[in-house]
Order: C-alpha cells, then sequence, then structure tokens
C-alpha cells in the first residue's frame, strides 16, 4: 500500500488518501476544491478509517482509487499541492510554504555542520530539540484525542479512599501563593495559529469546549469575573491556590454544562458529571513545562475524581499537527491546542497560547439586528451586526437556527463565531454563527 496518494480532477477538484499508522492500519481520507495548487478550506471532508489487517486497508482502497479514477481523477505528487493546514489564516502561505521547503532540507543537512559554526537558524534548531526534552509527559503513545478520553473516563486520576482522612486539606501543594481578596486574576487567551509558527516541540491537547473557570483556592469565577457556586464534595481537597481550567463533562456538552453550573443553589446530581480541567497554575513564577509538571503532580496527590489535569503531548511538527487535527474532529472534538513550554503566565491574548482549527473563530458583540427579508412571516431575525475585539464591525447571519432567530439575544450578547480567514481589508470571510453566551456568564 502506498504511504499517501493524490488524485486531482481539472484542477479543480482533490481526493487525498495517507497512512497514518500500521497498528491498528488506519487511513486518513481528505477531498475539496482546489485553486489550481491549493486546497481551499470550504467543503472539506476528512475522514479517519481503520481496518484489522493490512490487507484489508489494501483492498479498500484498491476500489476507491478505482471509483476515482472512473470519475476522472489522475495521480500527482502530493509535494505539488499546498495543503490546508499549510495555509491556515495566513495571506503569505505560498511564500512562507516555499521557505517551509528550504528550511527542511537545511534540517536534513544540519548534521554536516560543525558546532562552532552555528548560524540563528541552526541554533533555533537546537532549542526545539531542547523542549522535546522537557519533563512530566510519561505518557503511553496516545494521540491527544484519546488522552482526553482517558481523562474524562477517570483513567488518569484515582480516587481518595472514603474512609481515610486528607493530610492535605488546606495546602497549596506547591502551586504559587494561596488565596488573597486583593489578588485577581485576567485569563492567558489563545491566538489563531498560522503556518508561519513551527509547532514542534510545542505542548499540544485537544482543544476543550468547556467553560473556562478560574479557581481561586476559596471560590470559582468566569473568565468575566461572575462567582459560581458548587456542592462541598466538588472541591474536596483541591489546593488553596489558583489553577486555571474549564468545566467539562464531555464533547458537545457546552450547553448542558452551563445549565448544570448557573443555578444559585446547586444541584449535587447535576454536578457529578461535570470535570474541572485544569491545565495551568497562573501564579507560579515558571515555565509553563515546570507549572505543569507541578499541576500534574499535584492533582495526583489530591485523588478528587472532578479534578484532572488535561493531558498533553509533545507536537513533532506539522504532519503530526495535522494528524492530530483530524482525528480530533473525526471524534467531534473543536481543534487542538499550542503552548510555548518555556512561555510564563500571563493575562493577555497571547502567541504563547494557540489554537488550531480547520475554521478559524472568535467573539464578538451583538450591536443591533438585521430583518430576515425573505421570510413571510414579521419579526424573524435574519442576522447579527456584531462588533469584534478589533472594533469592527459586520454581518453574522449564517448558521442561526430557528430558535435563535425567534429569541432575538439582547443587545450586547456575546457570541462566538467562525469563519474562513480574514481578507486584505481585515474583515472575516463568510462569519458564521456558532453559540451565544448568556449575559451572567
Amino acid at each position: 500500500m502506498n504511504s499517501e496518494i493524490y488524485l486531482v480532477k481539472l484542477n479543480q477538484l482533490f481526493w487525498h488518501s495517507k497512512l497514518l499508522s500500521t497498528n491498528p492500519v488506519t487511513l486518513q481520507i481528505r477531498s475539496g476544491n482546489l485553486n489550481t495548487n491549493w486546497e481551499k478550506s470550504e467543503n472539506l471532508q476528512i475522514e479517519l478509517k481503520k481496518y484489522n489487517s493490512l490487507q484489508e486497508g489494501i483492498l479498500d482502497i484498491g476500489e476507491m482509487l478505482k471509483l476515482k479514477l472512473r470519475q476522472g481523477y489522475h495521480e500527482i505528487k502530493s509535494s505539488e499541492i499546498v495543503k490546508i493546514y499549510e495555509q491556515i489564516n495566513f495571506p503569505e502561505a505560498e511564500y512562507m510554504y516555499e521557505l517551509d521547503l528550504k528550511y527542511k532540507q537545511f534540517q536534513q543537512q544540519k548534521g554536516l555542520i560543525d558546532d562552532k559554526q552555528l548560524t540563528k537558524k541552526e541554533q533555533i534548531v537546537q532549542k526545539i530539540e531542547r523542549k522535546q526534552k522537557q519533563p512530566g509527559l510519561n505518557y503511553p503513545e496516545k494521540s491527544c484525542s484519546q488522552l482526553l478520553d482517558d481523562a474524562t473516563q477517570g483513567k488518569l486520576v484515582s480516587v481518595w479512599p472514603k474512609n481515610k482522612m486528607r493530610p492535605n486539606l488546606g495546602e497549596n501543594l506547591g502551586l504559587g501563593p494561596t488565596f488573597s481578596t486583593s489578588q485577581r486574576i485576567s485569563c492567558l487567551l489563545a491566538q489563531n495559529w498560522t503556518v508561519s509558527v513551527d509547532p514542534k516541540g510545542y505542548y499540544m491537547s485537544e482543544k476543550l469546549d468547556g467553560m473556562r473557570m478560574i479557581w481561586t483556592g476559596m471560590e470559582m469565577f468566569t473568565r468575566n469575573g461572575y462567582s459560581l457556586k458548587f456542592p462541598s464534595y466538588f472541591i474536596e481537597g483541591w489546593p488553596t491556590t489558583y489553577l486555571d481550567g474549564e468545566l467539562w463533562i464531555n464533547r458537545g456538552t457546552f450547553n448542558k454544562v452551563l445549565t448544570s453550573v448557573r443555578k444559585r443553589i446547586p444541584d449535587p446530581n447535576a454536578w457529578k458529571t461535570i470535570k474541572y480541567m485544569v491545565f495551568d497554575a497562573p501564579f507560579l513564577q515558571e515555565p509553563f513545562s515546570d507549572r505543569y509538571a507541578k499541576l500534574k503532580k499535584a492533582i495526583e496527590k489530591i485523588k478528587n475524581p472532578h479534578l484532572i489535569y488535561l493531558p498533553h503531548k509533545i507536537c513533532r511538527g506539522k504532519e503530526h499537527l495535522a494528524e492530530e487535527l483530524a482525528e480530533v474532529q473525526n471524534n467531534g472534538g473543536e481543534g487542538l491546542m499550542l503552548r510555548d513550554p518555556d512561555s510564563l503566565y500571563e493575562g493577555i491574548r497571547s502567541k504563547s497560547l494557540l489554537k488550531v482549527k480547520s475554521s478559524l473563530d472568535a467573539e464578538a458583540f451583538i450591536i443591533d439586528y438585521i430583518e430576515d427579508t425573505h421570510m413571510k412571516k414579521q419579526g424573524i431575525l435574519g442576522g447579527f451586526l456584531v462588533r469584534n475585539d478589533q472594533g469592527l464591525e459586520f454581518e453574522v447571519g449564517l448558521g442561526l437556527k430557528i430558535g435563535i432567530k425567534k429569541q432575538r439575544p439582547p443587545i450586547g450578547t456575546k457570541i462566538t463565531y467562525k469563519y474562513c480567514g480574514l481578507a486584505e481589508n481585515g474583515y472575516p470571510k463568510f462569519p458564521e454563527f456558532v453559540r451565544q453566551y448568556p449575559q451572567d456568564i
């Protein structure tokens, strides 16, 4: 079986098959539209196919190839096409793609260069290699999606015995200063990953579709500063310092989490399925790799099934990133997150934290309504006029379900929208509604 097959039809359509693994035999199938030798993000389809044996995979791929050839496709070299994951939200992708090829050639030759003659690029290579040797990631060779499944099912953290007293109540467990009413925190927010950033050596995890939450050592706050009430069993044994994470149940359960945690009097039964997935200790003034190793060790010591560390693994490069992204989205996940292991926690939207998705997303606030002129009934919403963080105003009409159209979220409501890159004037292309946020969150 060829490890990679790329077929095109009239330079308008493509079909791409790639062997990801031999144990089990796993194929990634991608198909969509082309603009000459560039893949388009619109209508992109990604599928993972697993087989019991290599022979079974060969027979199946053979049948697919026969069908595509009858439909007018022909085979070309995969390197002749600029892939989607090489051009995400980066207008100069073609130029950067050529640079990336040259840089790979340089990496292949770097072993022939004397250490005393290191150039700046060679120093970068050494830094990347050092990042790959970070502590705290002693996981079996599983994907980000599989690791998150293990965490959700309680396989990463054991449970404290019911009849044994906890020795660590009221401790910070080495995760930073204890709670103080004078200390407030702004969340570290992610930027979109671009192909100009080599992900090799970054810490990588599945992007959660949960509710961002700061634990202060005594209280829970949303990223906008709203306090949440919770049952006492949920925080048993938690440290008396700050943690950053998300309240989470499983993929696609964002609204269920919101419904469960917004009650003024917490429902103990509703909280039983919720986990606090921790990914940072904000007040530890240390590189992320050290912060993560310490919070992982502390959470393993606490043994509360509702307090889980978000598992990470080291990214090996762009191809590895693309493979992980395909598996996550095939399992219904949103995308991936990348963390610079050498970075400190900063309460801004930072390049040290990057989100990777096949479609990009952002947040905006509703400032006006747009009426639907195509509906016979009056008062049906056609879309929103919104303003994003950059102060740009534009319409969002795609993706609105009939319930949203009748309900009319109040002016000032925050929404998430997805889009297909930026136009030359900086405005998002084809913005589509994803979700709205309650005003008290």
